[in-house]
């Protein structure tokens, strides 16, 4: 009998890309005024959505995030692509989903440990 809970690995690394995310945003905004500095962006989700309905849970865990330059932002003439409402917006963005997953991981926790203790 296997006592995991559902989707925790899934939430799980979803939480660890918000983490590593959140790095690189943090990272983004460190360097708003740093001339040359390319603006960063963690890479995921399409690909984790495209192999959870492609190889189910087991293919989605395998895929490792990627940090790759961002490509939506004009070049600043001090050759910094960083545009800083932009990346408050996704800061913004990756707290509410890193919120969301860490709800549902103690709602399926809790579910859990009703089922367990019967109330």
């Amino acid at each position: 009998m296997s006592l995991n809970v559902p989707q925790a690995d899934l939430l799980t690394r979803l939480l660890d890309v918000a983490a590593l995310r959140h790095q690189v945003i943090s990272q983004n905004l460190a360097n708003v005024n740093t001339p040359g500095y390319r603006q960063l962006e963690v890479s995921f989700e399409d690909a984790f959505s495209r192999a959870l309905g492609k190889q189910g849970e087991s293919g989605a865990l395998r895929l490792v995030p990627r940090i790759v330059e961002g490509q939506e932002n004009p070049m600043r003439q001090d050759g910094n692509t960083v545009d800083l409402d932009r990346e408050i917006g996704s800061l913004n963005k990756n707290s509410v989903l890193f919120g969301t997953a860490i709800q549902l991981l103690i709602s399926r926790i809790n579910m859990m440990r009703s089922a367990i203790t019967g109330r």
